[in-house]
């Protein structure tokens, strides 16, 4: 039988699970799970927030806007290597990210992004959901 649960519940649990099951196939990984949430001010005006979290040897950027005003002029830029420099002081490998082909592909490319995936058709015929990547420098 299945049946519907708890999204918040039913996340939380399978995360454990999953956690436990890698720390028991790769022992030696160092459990590392942290969430960062940033947003670029100005004027007692919020003009963009990032959204992200750390797991394991990289930091997953899971939300990232700028308004629509701020655009081109430097927000995203500033809250984009904010939490690139953390994660690079963290020692993580590097950062992904997932955009669609109307949002913003050519800006995270101008920052050093790469293509390491892509979805055709996708939400909607025509248009591409990408996967992004940036190797972070090794930390020494």
């Amino acid at each position: 039988m299945i049946s519907e649960a708890n999204y918040k519940e039913n996340a939380e649990k399978t995360f454990i699970e999953l956690e436990e099951y890698t720390r028991n196939k790769v022992p030696h990984l160092k459990p590392n799970y942290e969430e960062l949430s940033f947003i670029y001010e100005q004027d007692d005006l919020v003009l963009g927030r990032i959204v992200g979290k750390i797991h394991w040897d990289h930091l997953q950027i899971e939300l990232f806007s700028v308004h629509s005003n701020s655009r081109g002029k430097g927000v995203g830029s500033k809250l984009l290597h904010h939490i690139e420099t953390i994660a690079q002081e963290k020692g993580l490998s590097y950062v992904s990210l997932e955009t669609m082909s109307f949002n913003a592909p050519k800006f995270y490319e101008k920052n050093g992004y790469k293509v390491f995936g892509k979805i055709e058709n996708s939400p909607y015929q025509g248009s591409t959901r990408y996967f992004f990547k940036k190797t972070l420098p090794n930390k020494e």
